[in-house]
């Protein structure tokens, strides 16, 4: 059954749902959708014109140069000025009175004539409010803030020259929502992310620094890459504590020099995604509730926006024009949009998708939401997988009047819904995608433990359609900043029951139950596993750079010299590195549960690489680096986050952010090897994805999904019916190794027809032991199991020839 051109029972089981669970009355029949290439589009707007969008703030005719000011403040207030200083004349000062056009809209009566007021000149609005008081604010529109509380900086988009002409007109690497076989372009399916955060990327932490790292990028197959927000603040900062919307951060370089950045990504053939936080502003240099009814309160990340309460409906149009901004004037692909459910409005969610949709319409978006995994039954009924309801809007559609909108914004909301594919819960929303932190944490299950295989299946098949990733900076940074493969060995060497707890952690632990309100027994357990979690990081990187080689007792014959060798072991890095003597930790287990943790990543990554959809990797995972990505962020207004000491075992400051920056460990030689060897593995899997649809815009097809769980092995098939195009893949989460000494290969049920290896994790060329190679075709009528050789904590890949 076809559905405004999407086949429907495709659609369900991209879901992981059957068709019987699935709310009947959301498939909307509306013929005046088009369909392309499976994607229902409707340019349907909020009504706001595209004059309207790109008249606030300091606007810059492009051609006559002449400039106009608008502000949206206080209803009530009684008069705006806006004063203007020349940028290269500080006692050349002119003052502009705005006119009142009603809702607190204040503008220009009549443009500016060009040199009156130019590009670069400073300027900052006066409010003379209705309470009496007067205050002097910056632009909440300002694109070009070099002083976070100083004046804001007039800024002409139009002179920066673009050179990305052939990206838009010719080439097929970009991905477009539009894209279809007419026009040759990429679906949001096919997305290879490679996610970076600027400050920690390079020595330099600057975008014209980044050039040098992202220019490799198409060579290890990735098509995107995503950029963590860029938005103003004071100082360094991860990006989610910007203030200003509309400016790209002067420490990294500017306006020019982020649309610099993004030219040469598009030269190099990446698409660009730009993270922006629609949620809250940071607690340094805000100045909105100062401003306007841009603000409602608090919520758990700083001030939180106004998109629903008295005197809202410009500032939805704020953040939609800060979309807006990051897509036109910059020339970003897609946007990915930050912790959405806290933005607390799925109206200003559904305007969003709408008004680039209908201006930009090529634009994708990508939501970091947490609602995933939703399910609507005949009923209406809707449900996570942890039984819990969620928020109506997401699944129902919206319907006009609600809290806060006014009856001059009555539309026909429902038909929002069919902007993207549908096929992901804020699909209905009319968002292409979505980060899936369900299939993060059930494959988390597996590299940490025993993974329950039905719960795993049911992950994989949600995650189709989303964004799915091993590790993203919130699974290392949120935590003690340290990679997988260190937060990996810290349970394998049992080192939280092995730490030596210290005063100093007692009383960090008596901080951390005031701060948190628990009892002292969890604020301890925390304590002892972030203190092991730093502990295995520290081992990890000691054993990469080479310092604990002389621990080796590979091919030393006397037991006594063995002893002696253990002894100094544990004297000289176990106990100095808080560890207990009695920890039965050698430098033979560290390095075992090292390359343990080395063949779980691969397994890992593989496994997620072989879901169709769009991928993602966070930077430095690319290689197996072992740099850590700490929580790092600098403010004017406060001066004392010790709070974060207490919660994360580390400030997060200056040391935060050197710690974070790559070059500063100095790996082995045969630490570099393996490496490359990652990095290989990377690209492999890049390459598969580009050239095997069934792992792109293919379904994972149920029936012949493969579960042992006694062994702990999974296998799914995915097919792109279109293309002929067949992957099937095998995951063993187990460290058993198949054949066992002695013992029969393992022996496994393949979908109809001939199948050759293309993957297997356990290659030497990803620092395998290359003993569990299948090199033979495989013939399988579909019904008789088909023994193989499979590796413990191993993905192998097979591609169907026949």
């Amino acid at each position: 059954m076809k559905v405004n051109g999407i086949n429907s029972v495709n659609v369900l089981q991209k879901n992981g749902l059957p068709v019987s669970s699935v709310h009947k009355k959301n498939i909307n029949l509306c013929p005046s959708i088009n369909s392309i290439s499976g994607i229902c589009y409707k340019p349907v707007s909020f009504g706001r014109t595209w004059a309207e969008h790109k008249s606030w703030g300091a606007v810059v005719d492009p051609d006559s140069k002449e400039v106009s000011f608008k502000l949206l403040t206080y209803p009530d207030t009684k008069k705006v000025e806006v004063t203007v200083q020349k940028r290269n004349n500080e006692n050349s000062v002119k003052t502009y009175q705005l006119m009142n056009s009603g809702n607190g809209v204040f503008v220009t009566d009549k443009k500016i004539p060009a040199g009156e007021v130019s590009h670069g000149d400073k300027y900052f609005y006066t409010l003379y409010k209705g309470n009496g008081e007067v205050a002097r604010v910056k632009d909440p529109y300002s694109f070009r803030q070099e002083s976070l509380l100083g004046a804001s900086t007039v800024y002409d988009h139009s002179l920066y020259e673009w050179k990305d002409e052939n990206w838009y007109k010719n080439d097929k690497r970009r991905i477009s929502r539009l894209a279809n076989n007419q026009n040759g372009l990429s679906r949001v399916d096919s997305a290879r992310i490679y996610e970076f955060n600027t400050a920690s990327l390079t020595k330099k932490g600057t975008f014209e620094s980044a050039k040098a790292v992202i220019k490799s990028l198409p060579q290890l197959g990735f098509n995107a890459i995503e950029i963590m927000p860029v938005e103003n603040t004071y100082s360094f900062n991860w990006g989610y504590d910007g203030v200003d919307k509309m400016s790209p951060s002067e420490h990294l370089g500017g306006p020019d020099a982020l649309k610099s950045f993004i030219d040469f990504a598009h030269e190099q053939g990446l698409n660009v995604i730009m993270d922006m936080v629609p949620n809250h502003l940071g607690p340094d240099g805000a100045t909105l509730l100062k401003t306007g009814p841009f603000i409602k309160g608090k919520n758990a990340f700083g001030e939180a926006f106004n998109f629903e309460g008295q005197n809202s409906r410009y500032v939805r149009d704020y953040i939609v024009n800060a979309a807006i901004n990051w897509v036109d004037n910059y020339h970003c692909d897609g946007l990915r949009l930050d912790m959405t459910k806290f933005m607390e409005s799925d109206y200003t969610m559904k305007q969003i998708a709408a008004e680039i949709n209908y201006h930009k319409p090529e634009a994708f978006l990508i939501a970091e939401d947490g609602r995933s995994s939703i399910s609507v039954d005949d009923n209406g009924n809707f449900w996570n997988n942890s039984d819990e309801p969620h928020d109506k809007r997401v699944v129902n559609p919206l319907k006009p009047f609600e809290s806060g909108i006014g009856e001059n914004e009555e539309i026909h909301c429902g038909a929002i819904e069919n902007i993207s594919n549908g096929n992901t819960a804020l699909g209905r929303l009319g968002y292409d995608s979505e980060w899936d932190f369900n299939y993060y944490h059930t494959l988390k299950d597996g590299l940490y433990g025993v993974i329950n295989l039905d719960r795993f299946e049911k992950a994989c098949y949600c995650s189709q359609d989303r964004v799915k990733y091993v590790m993203s900076h919130d699974e290392i940074g949120n935590y003690e900043g340290s990679r997988l493969l260190a937060k990996l060995i810290a349970p394998m060497l049992h080192l939280n029951d092995c730490v030596v707890v210290d005063n100093k952690d007692k009383e960090r632990a008596l901080a951390l139950k005031e701060l948190k309100g628990c009892s002292i027994d969890e604020a301890m357990n925390t304590v002892a596993i972030q203190k092991a979690q730093f502990i295995a990081e520290k081992l990890a990187i000691l054993l990469q750079t080479g310092q604990l080689d002389r621990y080796n007792t590979d091919g030393i014959l006397y037991k006594k010299w063995i002893n002696i060798i253990d002894k100094a072991f544990k004297d000289e890095v176990l106990a100095t590195n808080g560890i207990k003597k009695n920890s039965g930790i050698t430098y033979d287990s560290l390095r075992r549960m090292y390359t343990r943790s080395f063949d779980k990543n691969k397994m890992a990554l593989a496994r997620t690489f072989s879901i169709p959809g769009p991928k993602m990797i966070f930077q430095g995972d690319e290689r197996a680096d072992l740099t850590p990505f700490r929580f790092f962020r600098e403010f004017s207004s406060i001066k004392n986050e010790d709070y974060l000491y207490v919660e994360k075992g580390y400030k997060p400051g200056k040391p935060a952010l050197l710690d974070s920056k790559f070059g500063h460990i100095k790996y082995s030689s045969a630490a570099k090897s393996m490496m490359n060897k990652f990095r290989n593995l990377t690209r492999d899997l890049n390459l598969l994805n580009e050239q095997n649809s069934a792992l792109t815009k293919g379904v994972l097809i149920a029936e012949n999904t493969v579960k042992h769980q006694f062994s702990q092995v999974i296998a799914t098939h995915a097919k792109d019916v279109d293309n002929n195009n067949e992957i099937f893949s095998i995951t063993n989460f187990n460290d058993s190794d198949y054949p066992r000494y002695n013992a029969a290969d393992y022996y496994i049920k393949f979908p109809a027809g001939e199948w050759v290896e293309v993957l297997n994790t356990d290659d030497r060329k990803y620092g395998g032991t290359g003993n569990f190679i299948n090199s033979n075709t495989i013939s399988s009528d579909g019904v008789n199991n088909i023994p193989i050789k499979l590796a413990g904590e191993s993905t192998v890949i097979f591609k169907r020839v026949k």
